[in-house]
Protein backbone atom coordinates (compact mmCIF):
# COMPACT_ATOMS: atom_id res chain seq x y z
CA UNK A 1 0.00 0.00 0.00
CA UNK A 2 2.84 2.41 0.80
CA UNK A 3 4.46 1.80 -2.60
CA UNK A 4 1.14 2.38 -4.35
CA UNK A 5 0.55 5.67 -2.54
CA UNK A 6 4.14 6.78 -3.12
CA UNK A 7 3.87 6.07 -6.85
CA UNK A 8 0.45 7.53 -7.61
CA UNK A 9 0.02 10.36 -5.06
CA UNK A 10 -0.88 13.56 -6.95
CA UNK A 11 -2.60 15.72 -4.32
CA UNK A 12 -1.01 18.63 -2.48
CA UNK A 13 0.66 17.86 0.80
CA UNK A 14 2.17 14.63 2.02
CA UNK A 15 0.03 11.52 2.51
CA UNK A 16 -0.05 10.77 6.23
CA UNK A 17 -0.56 7.26 7.57
CA UNK A 18 -1.41 6.60 11.21
CA UNK A 19 -0.53 3.10 12.41
CA UNK A 20 -2.44 1.80 15.43
CA UNK A 21 -0.54 -0.83 17.43
CA UNK A 22 -2.54 -2.82 19.94
CA UNK A 23 -1.42 -5.29 22.57
CA UNK A 24 -2.89 -8.16 20.54
CA UNK A 25 -0.47 -7.25 17.74
CA UNK A 26 2.45 -7.44 20.15
CA UNK A 27 1.30 -10.84 21.37
CA UNK A 28 1.00 -12.15 17.83
CA UNK A 29 3.51 -14.80 16.73
CA UNK A 30 4.37 -12.64 13.71
CA UNK A 31 5.12 -9.50 15.74
CA UNK A 32 8.79 -9.71 14.73
CA UNK A 33 7.79 -8.87 11.15
CA UNK A 34 5.93 -5.80 12.42
CA UNK A 35 9.01 -4.74 14.40
CA UNK A 36 11.14 -5.08 11.27
CA UNK A 37 8.68 -2.85 9.39
CA UNK A 38 8.71 -0.25 12.16
CA UNK A 39 12.51 -0.30 12.16
CA UNK A 40 12.54 0.39 8.41
CA UNK A 41 10.06 3.24 8.86
CA UNK A 42 12.23 4.70 11.63
CA UNK A 43 15.27 4.66 9.34
CA UNK A 44 13.31 6.61 6.73
CA UNK A 45 13.54 4.02 3.97
CA UNK A 46 10.99 1.27 3.34
CA UNK A 47 12.14 -0.91 0.44
CA UNK A 48 13.32 2.09 -1.57
CA UNK A 49 10.45 4.37 -0.53
CA UNK A 50 11.33 7.49 1.47
CA UNK A 51 9.43 7.63 4.76
CA UNK A 52 9.30 10.29 7.48
CA UNK A 53 8.10 9.37 10.95
CA UNK A 54 7.19 11.65 13.82
CA UNK A 55 4.45 12.82 16.14
CA UNK A 56 1.13 13.44 14.43
CA UNK A 57 0.94 17.06 15.58
CA UNK A 58 4.32 17.73 13.96
CA UNK A 59 3.23 16.24 10.63
CA UNK A 60 -0.16 17.94 10.32
CA UNK A 61 1.25 21.17 8.84
CA UNK A 62 2.70 19.38 5.79
CA UNK A 63 -0.09 16.81 5.43
CA UNK A 64 -2.93 16.69 2.94
CA UNK A 65 -5.92 18.12 4.80
CA UNK A 66 -9.44 17.52 3.51
CA UNK A 67 -12.30 19.66 4.81
CA UNK A 68 -15.60 17.83 5.30
CA UNK A 69 -17.87 20.64 4.09
CA UNK A 70 -21.01 18.53 4.25
CA UNK A 71 -20.96 18.12 8.04
CA UNK A 72 -22.85 21.36 8.67
CA UNK A 73 -25.81 19.88 6.79
CA UNK A 74 -26.26 17.24 9.49
CA UNK A 75 -28.13 18.06 12.66
CA UNK A 76 -26.56 17.36 16.03
CA UNK A 77 -29.13 14.62 16.64
CA UNK A 78 -27.95 12.72 13.56
CA UNK A 79 -24.35 12.64 14.70
CA UNK A 80 -23.25 9.61 16.73
CA UNK A 81 -22.38 10.17 20.37
CA UNK A 82 -18.81 9.28 21.20
CA UNK A 83 -17.69 8.89 24.78
CA UNK A 84 -14.06 9.26 25.74
CA UNK A 85 -12.24 6.29 27.22
CA UNK A 86 -11.60 6.45 30.94
CA UNK A 87 -8.02 6.28 32.14
CA UNK A 88 -7.59 3.17 34.26
CA UNK A 89 -5.43 3.32 37.36
CA UNK A 90 -3.01 0.46 37.93
CA UNK A 91 -0.70 -0.23 40.83
CA UNK A 92 2.05 -1.22 38.41
CA UNK A 93 3.26 0.48 35.27
CA UNK A 94 2.55 -2.58 33.13
CA UNK A 95 5.02 -4.09 30.73
CA UNK A 96 8.57 -2.79 31.07
CA UNK A 97 9.60 -3.93 27.59
CA UNK A 98 8.17 -5.46 24.45
CA UNK A 99 9.99 -8.65 25.37
CA UNK A 100 7.93 -8.85 28.59
CA UNK A 101 4.72 -9.33 26.64
CA UNK A 102 3.96 -13.06 26.38
CA UNK A 103 3.39 -14.31 22.87
CA UNK A 104 -0.01 -15.70 22.02
CA UNK A 105 -0.07 -19.47 21.95
CA UNK A 106 -0.65 -20.81 18.45
CA UNK A 107 -4.15 -22.23 18.45
CA UNK A 108 -4.33 -25.81 17.32
CA UNK A 109 -7.10 -28.35 17.38
CA UNK A 110 -7.83 -31.74 15.81
CA UNK A 111 -9.82 -31.77 12.59
CA UNK A 112 -12.32 -34.44 11.68
CA UNK A 113 -14.30 -35.22 8.57
CA UNK A 114 -17.90 -34.12 9.00
CA UNK A 115 -19.08 -35.13 5.51
CA UNK A 116 -21.17 -37.96 6.96
CA UNK A 117 -23.48 -35.35 8.50
CA UNK A 118 -24.52 -34.30 5.00
CA UNK A 119 -26.78 -37.38 5.05
CA UNK A 120 -27.94 -37.04 8.67
CA UNK A 121 -31.04 -35.24 9.90
CA UNK A 122 -30.91 -31.66 11.19
CA UNK A 123 -31.82 -32.95 14.65
CA UNK A 124 -28.72 -35.16 14.65
CA UNK A 125 -26.60 -32.22 13.53
CA UNK A 126 -27.95 -30.04 16.35
CA UNK A 127 -27.15 -32.74 18.89
CA UNK A 128 -23.63 -33.11 17.49
CA UNK A 129 -23.23 -29.32 17.52
CA UNK A 130 -24.07 -29.15 21.23
CA UNK A 131 -21.32 -31.69 21.95
CA UNK A 132 -18.68 -30.14 19.66
CA UNK A 133 -16.25 -27.68 21.21
CA UNK A 134 -13.74 -27.25 18.37
CA UNK A 135 -14.03 -24.25 16.05
CA UNK A 136 -13.53 -26.43 12.97
CA UNK A 137 -16.28 -28.84 14.00
CA UNK A 138 -18.74 -26.08 14.85
CA UNK A 139 -18.11 -24.30 11.55
CA UNK A 140 -18.63 -27.48 9.52
CA UNK A 141 -21.88 -28.39 11.27
CA UNK A 142 -23.21 -24.83 11.13
CA UNK A 143 -22.33 -24.70 7.43
CA UNK A 144 -24.42 -27.81 6.74
CA UNK A 145 -27.36 -26.29 8.62
CA UNK A 146 -26.95 -22.96 6.82
CA UNK A 147 -27.21 -24.50 3.35
CA UNK A 148 -29.97 -26.90 4.36
CA UNK A 149 -32.20 -24.83 6.65
CA UNK A 150 -31.23 -21.24 5.85
CA UNK A 151 -29.47 -18.44 7.79
CA UNK A 152 -32.35 -17.81 10.22
CA UNK A 153 -32.61 -21.42 11.41
CA UNK A 154 -32.65 -21.34 15.21
CA UNK A 155 -30.12 -23.29 17.25
CA UNK A 156 -29.52 -23.48 20.98
CA UNK A 157 -27.48 -20.27 21.12
CA UNK A 158 -29.00 -18.17 18.34
CA UNK A 159 -29.57 -18.37 14.61
CA UNK A 160 -27.13 -20.15 12.33
CA UNK A 161 -26.05 -16.83 10.80
CA UNK A 162 -25.43 -15.22 14.20
CA UNK A 163 -23.36 -18.18 15.36
CA UNK A 164 -21.31 -18.17 12.15
CA UNK A 165 -20.63 -14.44 12.56
CA UNK A 166 -19.53 -14.99 16.16
CA UNK A 167 -17.41 -17.98 15.14
CA UNK A 168 -15.69 -15.86 12.49
CA UNK A 169 -14.65 -13.31 15.12
CA UNK A 170 -13.44 -16.00 17.53
CA UNK A 171 -11.43 -17.77 14.84
CA UNK A 172 -9.95 -14.46 13.69
CA UNK A 173 -8.78 -13.63 17.22
CA UNK A 174 -7.18 -17.10 17.49
CA UNK A 175 -5.67 -16.93 13.97
CA UNK A 176 -7.58 -20.04 12.89
CA UNK A 177 -7.64 -18.98 9.26
CA UNK A 178 -9.31 -22.04 7.74
CA UNK A 179 -12.34 -21.52 9.97
CA UNK A 180 -12.38 -17.78 9.17
CA UNK A 181 -12.37 -18.53 5.45
CA UNK A 182 -14.96 -21.31 5.73
CA UNK A 183 -17.41 -19.17 7.70
CA UNK A 184 -16.80 -16.18 5.40
CA UNK A 185 -17.57 -18.33 2.38
CA UNK A 186 -20.76 -19.73 3.91
CA UNK A 187 -21.89 -16.16 4.70
CA UNK A 188 -20.89 -15.04 1.15
CA UNK A 189 -18.54 -12.35 2.44
CA UNK A 190 -16.76 -10.07 -0.01
CA UNK A 191 -13.37 -8.47 0.69
CA UNK A 192 -13.13 -4.70 0.66
CA UNK A 193 -11.94 -2.92 -2.49
CA UNK A 194 -12.19 -5.97 -4.74
CA UNK A 195 -13.80 -4.00 -7.60
CA UNK A 196 -11.07 -1.30 -7.69
CA UNK A 197 -8.41 -4.03 -7.68
CA UNK A 198 -10.10 -5.78 -10.60
CA UNK A 199 -10.09 -2.46 -12.44
CA UNK A 200 -6.37 -2.02 -11.66
CA UNK A 201 -5.68 -5.40 -13.28
CA UNK A 202 -7.79 -4.62 -16.35
CA UNK A 203 -6.19 -1.22 -17.01
CA UNK A 204 -2.82 -2.99 -17.18
CA UNK A 205 -4.08 -4.88 -20.24
CA UNK A 206 -4.78 -8.14 -18.42
CA UNK A 207 -7.87 -10.30 -18.16
CA UNK A 208 -9.05 -12.28 -15.14
CA UNK A 209 -10.79 -15.62 -14.97
CA UNK A 210 -12.57 -16.86 -11.87
CA UNK A 211 -13.22 -20.54 -11.27
CA UNK A 212 -11.75 -23.60 -9.57
CA UNK A 213 -8.87 -25.38 -11.33
CA UNK A 214 -10.26 -28.14 -13.55
CA UNK A 215 -13.76 -26.64 -13.68
CA UNK A 216 -15.59 -23.96 -15.64
CA UNK A 217 -14.15 -20.45 -15.53
CA UNK A 218 -15.68 -17.04 -16.17
CA UNK A 219 -13.66 -14.31 -17.89
CA UNK A 220 -13.75 -10.83 -16.38
CA UNK A 221 -12.77 -8.31 -19.06
CA UNK A 222 -14.62 -5.21 -17.84
CA UNK A 223 -15.08 -3.44 -14.49
CA UNK A 224 -17.79 -4.96 -12.31
CA UNK A 225 -19.73 -3.86 -9.25
CA UNK A 226 -19.12 -5.69 -5.95
CA UNK A 227 -22.51 -7.39 -6.26
CA UNK A 228 -21.61 -8.73 -9.73
CA UNK A 229 -18.21 -9.94 -8.50
CA UNK A 230 -19.84 -11.73 -5.57
CA UNK A 231 -22.35 -13.46 -7.86
CA UNK A 232 -19.63 -14.70 -10.23
CA UNK A 233 -17.21 -15.91 -7.57
CA UNK A 234 -19.73 -17.76 -5.43
CA UNK A 235 -21.57 -19.31 -8.38
CA UNK A 236 -18.37 -20.72 -9.91
CA UNK A 237 -16.29 -21.59 -6.84
CA UNK A 238 -18.39 -22.46 -3.83
CA UNK A 239 -19.94 -25.71 -5.10
CA UNK A 240 -16.53 -27.15 -6.08
CA UNK A 241 -14.37 -25.82 -3.22
CA UNK A 242 -15.96 -23.71 -0.52
CA UNK A 243 -12.61 -22.24 0.58
CA UNK A 244 -11.72 -21.03 -2.91
CA UNK A 245 -14.63 -18.61 -2.97
CA UNK A 246 -12.68 -16.61 -0.36
CA UNK A 247 -9.13 -17.50 -1.43
CA UNK A 248 -9.78 -16.25 -4.97
CA UNK A 249 -10.93 -12.91 -3.58
CA UNK A 250 -7.69 -12.62 -1.59
CA UNK A 251 -5.58 -13.45 -4.65
CA UNK A 252 -7.41 -10.84 -6.74
CA UNK A 253 -6.70 -8.32 -3.98
CA UNK A 254 -2.98 -9.17 -3.84
CA UNK A 255 -2.61 -9.31 -7.63
CA UNK A 256 -4.28 -5.91 -7.95
CA UNK A 257 -1.81 -4.40 -5.49
CA UNK A 258 1.25 -6.11 -6.97
CA UNK A 259 0.43 -5.24 -10.56
CA UNK A 260 0.17 -1.56 -9.63
CA UNK A 261 3.64 -1.46 -8.05
CA UNK A 262 5.63 -4.36 -9.58
CA UNK A 263 4.04 -4.95 -12.98
CA UNK A 264 7.12 -6.84 -14.26
CA UNK A 265 6.04 -9.85 -12.18
CA UNK A 266 3.19 -10.39 -14.66
CA UNK A 267 5.25 -10.08 -17.82
CA UNK A 268 4.12 -12.69 -20.33
CA UNK A 269 0.82 -13.32 -18.52
CA UNK A 270 -2.15 -12.02 -20.52
CA UNK A 271 -4.93 -13.86 -18.73
CA UNK A 272 -4.62 -14.19 -14.95
CA UNK A 273 -6.55 -17.37 -14.19
CA UNK A 274 -7.10 -17.11 -10.44
CA UNK A 275 -7.93 -20.78 -9.96
CA UNK A 276 -4.77 -21.77 -11.85
CA UNK A 277 -2.69 -19.29 -9.83
CA UNK A 278 -3.92 -21.02 -6.66
CA UNK A 279 -3.01 -24.36 -8.24
CA UNK A 280 0.51 -23.01 -8.93
CA UNK A 281 0.78 -22.03 -5.27
CA UNK A 282 -0.38 -25.48 -4.14
CA UNK A 283 2.16 -27.14 -6.43
CA UNK A 284 4.96 -24.85 -5.24
CA UNK A 285 4.30 -25.71 -1.58
CA UNK A 286 3.97 -29.40 -2.40
CA UNK A 287 7.28 -29.50 -4.28
CA UNK A 288 9.25 -27.75 -1.52
CA UNK A 289 7.75 -29.51 1.51
CA UNK A 290 6.74 -33.16 2.06
CA UNK A 291 3.76 -32.17 4.24
CA UNK A 292 2.69 -28.66 3.19
CA UNK A 293 -0.17 -26.91 4.98
CA UNK A 294 -3.42 -26.32 3.14
CA UNK A 295 -3.71 -22.90 1.50
CA UNK A 296 -6.84 -22.09 3.49
CA UNK A 297 -4.92 -22.54 6.77
CA UNK A 298 -2.26 -19.94 5.89
CA UNK A 299 -2.40 -16.46 7.35
CA UNK A 300 -3.04 -13.63 4.85
CA UNK A 301 0.61 -12.54 5.03
CA UNK A 302 1.85 -16.10 4.43
CA UNK A 303 -0.54 -16.49 1.50
CA UNK A 304 0.79 -13.28 -0.03
CA UNK A 305 4.39 -14.50 0.39
CA UNK A 306 3.63 -17.78 -1.38
CA UNK A 307 2.03 -15.84 -4.25
CA UNK A 308 5.09 -13.61 -4.53
CA UNK A 309 7.48 -16.58 -4.56
CA UNK A 310 5.46 -18.24 -7.32
CA UNK A 311 5.40 -15.09 -9.45
CA UNK A 312 9.17 -14.61 -9.08
CA UNK A 313 9.96 -18.24 -9.92
CA UNK A 314 11.12 -17.36 -13.45
CA UNK A 315 13.57 -14.83 -11.96
CA UNK A 316 14.86 -17.15 -9.22
CA UNK A 317 14.26 -20.52 -10.88
CA UNK A 318 17.91 -21.55 -10.80
CA UNK A 319 18.06 -20.90 -7.05
CA UNK A 320 15.23 -23.28 -6.18
CA UNK A 321 15.26 -27.03 -5.71
CA UNK A 322 12.51 -27.55 -8.26
CA UNK A 323 12.92 -30.03 -11.10
CA UNK A 324 12.36 -29.06 -14.72
CA UNK A 325 9.00 -30.84 -14.67
CA UNK A 326 7.94 -28.96 -11.55
CA UNK A 327 8.95 -25.61 -13.03
CA UNK A 328 6.97 -26.42 -16.17
CA UNK A 329 3.93 -27.21 -14.05
CA UNK A 330 4.10 -23.91 -12.19
CA UNK A 331 4.87 -21.75 -15.24
CA UNK A 332 2.08 -23.50 -17.14
CA UNK A 333 -0.34 -22.86 -14.28
CA UNK A 334 0.61 -19.17 -14.36
CA UNK A 335 -0.10 -19.17 -18.14
CA UNK A 336 3.16 -17.35 -18.79
CA UNK A 337 4.44 -17.15 -22.38
CA UNK A 338 7.74 -15.86 -23.87
CA UNK A 339 8.22 -12.33 -25.12
CA UNK A 340 6.53 -11.57 -28.49
CA UNK A 341 4.80 -14.95 -28.31
CA UNK A 342 1.51 -13.82 -29.86
CA UNK A 343 3.33 -12.01 -32.69
CA UNK A 344 5.05 -15.28 -33.53
CA UNK A 345 1.75 -17.15 -33.54
CA UNK A 346 0.58 -14.57 -36.07
CA UNK A 347 3.62 -15.29 -38.27
CA UNK A 348 2.88 -19.03 -38.09
CA UNK A 349 -0.77 -18.43 -38.98
CA UNK A 350 0.22 -16.34 -42.00
CA UNK A 351 2.04 -19.40 -43.42
CA UNK A 352 -0.60 -21.94 -42.45
CA UNK A 353 -3.62 -21.49 -44.78
CA UNK A 354 -5.58 -24.27 -43.07
CA UNK A 355 -5.02 -22.93 -39.55
CA UNK A 356 -4.04 -24.52 -36.23
CA UNK A 357 -5.75 -27.16 -34.07
CA UNK A 358 -5.35 -27.31 -30.28
CA UNK A 359 -7.28 -29.86 -28.20
CA UNK A 360 -9.60 -30.54 -31.14
CA UNK A 361 -10.53 -26.87 -31.61
CA UNK A 362 -9.67 -25.18 -34.90
CA UNK A 363 -8.24 -21.66 -35.21
CA UNK A 364 -8.62 -20.84 -38.95
CA UNK A 365 -6.31 -18.52 -40.82
CA UNK A 366 -9.28 -16.73 -42.34
CA UNK A 367 -11.09 -14.67 -41.29
CA UNK A 368 -8.81 -14.49 -38.22
CA UNK A 369 -5.97 -12.60 -39.93
CA UNK A 370 -8.23 -10.32 -41.96
CA UNK A 371 -10.35 -9.27 -38.98
CA UNK A 372 -7.45 -8.77 -36.57
CA UNK A 373 -4.00 -7.22 -36.78
CA UNK A 374 -0.78 -8.64 -35.39
CA UNK A 375 -0.84 -6.10 -32.54
CA UNK A 376 -4.55 -6.54 -31.84
CA UNK A 377 -5.25 -7.53 -28.24
CA UNK A 378 -8.24 -9.45 -29.55
CA UNK A 379 -5.90 -11.77 -31.49
CA UNK A 380 -3.77 -12.46 -28.41
CA UNK A 381 -6.95 -13.13 -26.44
CA UNK A 382 -8.12 -15.56 -29.13
CA UNK A 383 -4.83 -17.47 -28.97
CA UNK A 384 -4.94 -17.52 -25.18
CA UNK A 385 -8.48 -18.88 -25.28
CA UNK A 386 -7.26 -21.84 -27.37
CA UNK A 387 -4.39 -22.54 -24.98
CA UNK A 388 -6.83 -22.32 -22.06
CA UNK A 389 -8.48 -25.52 -23.30
CA UNK A 390 -5.42 -27.52 -22.19
CA UNK A 391 -6.12 -29.27 -18.89
CA UNK A 392 -2.54 -29.97 -17.70
CA UNK A 393 -0.26 -26.99 -16.93
CA UNK A 394 2.92 -28.85 -17.96
CA UNK A 395 1.32 -29.94 -21.25
CA UNK A 396 0.33 -26.35 -21.94
CA UNK A 397 3.94 -25.31 -21.37
CA UNK A 398 5.15 -27.94 -23.86
CA UNK A 399 2.66 -26.57 -26.41
CA UNK A 400 4.10 -23.08 -25.89
CA UNK A 401 7.60 -24.49 -26.49
CA UNK A 402 6.32 -26.25 -29.63
CA UNK A 403 4.92 -23.01 -31.03
CA UNK A 404 8.29 -21.33 -30.50
CA UNK A 405 10.02 -24.23 -32.31
CA UNK A 406 7.61 -23.97 -35.26
CA UNK A 407 8.25 -20.23 -35.48
CA UNK A 408 12.04 -20.65 -35.49
CA UNK A 409 11.90 -23.28 -38.25
CA UNK A 410 9.69 -21.10 -40.44
CA UNK A 411 11.75 -17.98 -39.72
CA UNK A 412 15.00 -19.67 -40.78
CA UNK A 413 13.39 -21.27 -43.83
CA UNK A 414 11.20 -18.61 -45.47
CA UNK A 415 10.46 -20.89 -48.44
CA UNK A 416 8.54 -23.32 -46.22
CA UNK A 417 4.88 -23.27 -45.25
CA UNK A 418 2.25 -25.69 -44.00
CA UNK A 419 -0.22 -26.84 -46.64
CA UNK A 420 -2.43 -28.62 -44.10
CA UNK A 421 -3.65 -27.79 -40.63
CA UNK A 422 -1.14 -28.02 -37.80
CA UNK A 423 -2.50 -30.30 -35.11
CA UNK A 424 -0.36 -29.26 -32.15
CA UNK A 425 -1.42 -32.21 -30.01
CA UNK A 426 -0.40 -34.71 -32.70
CA UNK A 427 3.02 -33.06 -33.03
CA UNK A 428 3.58 -33.36 -29.27
CA UNK A 429 2.44 -36.99 -29.41
CA UNK A 430 4.82 -37.80 -32.28
CA UNK A 431 7.75 -36.12 -30.53
CA UNK A 432 6.99 -38.09 -27.36
CA UNK A 433 6.86 -41.38 -29.30
CA UNK A 434 10.30 -40.62 -30.78
CA UNK A 435 11.57 -39.79 -27.29
CA UNK A 436 10.22 -43.11 -25.98
CA UNK A 437 11.82 -45.05 -28.82
CA UNK A 438 15.24 -43.41 -28.43
CA UNK A 439 15.27 -43.90 -24.65
CA UNK A 440 13.74 -47.38 -24.54
CA UNK A 441 10.73 -46.33 -22.46
CA UNK A 442 7.86 -48.82 -22.41
CA UNK A 443 5.43 -46.94 -20.13
CA UNK A 444 2.65 -46.09 -22.55
CA UNK A 445 1.13 -42.64 -22.13
CA UNK A 446 3.33 -41.61 -19.18
CA UNK A 447 4.98 -38.37 -20.30
CA UNK A 448 6.59 -37.56 -16.94
CA UNK A 449 10.16 -38.18 -18.13
CA UNK A 450 9.53 -36.13 -21.26
CA UNK A 451 8.17 -33.24 -19.19
CA UNK A 452 11.23 -33.49 -16.93
CA UNK A 453 13.71 -33.24 -19.81
CA UNK A 454 15.65 -30.00 -20.41
CA UNK A 455 14.32 -27.59 -23.01
CA UNK A 456 17.17 -28.44 -25.38
CA UNK A 457 16.11 -32.09 -25.46
CA UNK A 458 12.35 -31.52 -25.77
CA UNK A 459 12.96 -28.87 -28.44
CA UNK A 460 15.00 -31.31 -30.54
CA UNK A 461 12.21 -33.90 -30.55
CA UNK A 462 9.57 -31.26 -31.18
CA UNK A 463 11.63 -29.97 -34.12
CA UNK A 464 11.91 -33.50 -35.57
CA UNK A 465 8.13 -33.90 -35.39
CA UNK A 466 7.62 -30.52 -37.10
CA UNK A 467 10.08 -31.37 -39.89
CA UNK A 468 8.42 -34.74 -40.48
CA UNK A 469 5.08 -32.97 -40.80
CA UNK A 470 6.54 -30.41 -43.21
CA UNK A 471 8.00 -33.13 -45.43
CA UNK A 472 4.75 -35.10 -45.42
CA UNK A 473 2.71 -32.10 -46.53
CA UNK A 474 5.34 -30.87 -49.04
CA UNK A 475 3.80 -30.18 -52.50
CA UNK A 476 4.61 -32.50 -55.37
CA UNK A 477 5.67 -29.53 -57.49
CA UNK A 478 7.40 -26.28 -56.75
CA UNK A 479 10.55 -27.62 -55.10
CA UNK A 480 12.21 -30.99 -54.77
CA UNK A 481 12.34 -32.77 -51.42
CA UNK A 482 15.95 -33.64 -52.16
CA UNK A 483 16.76 -29.93 -52.31
CA UNK A 484 14.82 -29.09 -49.15
CA UNK A 485 17.21 -28.37 -46.31
CA UNK A 486 15.84 -27.31 -42.94
CA UNK A 487 18.38 -25.37 -40.92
Amino acid sequence: ELHFVGKYWRMSGRPTVCILIREEHMRDVHFKEMLDLLAMLKKGDCDGLKIRTGRLQNLISSSCIEHLDFLHLLSADDLPTVEAFQQLEHASIGYQSLTDIPKAIIYNEPTYDFKEFQHRSSRDILEALSRTDTLHGQSQLLGILYFREGPQFWTENGTVKERLEKLTRQAGALRHWSVVRYCSSVLRKLVDSISPNITSILVCGKQITVGVFGHEEVVIDKPLTPREVEAIIYSKCQEHDIYQAVLQQEIILYVGRLISTTSHLFQGILKIRIGWVLQAMILHMKFLSPNPPALESLSPSELRKVLYRVLTLSENGSNTKLTIHERRQIEGALCRVPKNFYDRVWDIMSRTPEGIIVEGHHLPQQPTLTEMTVYDLKFATEVEMFLSRVALPEYRQILVELIMVVYLILERNPELSFNTTIDMNKLVEESFLMYQKDNGIDREGDMTLFFDSPTTITASYLARAVMNHLLKCAPDQGYSRDLCIIS
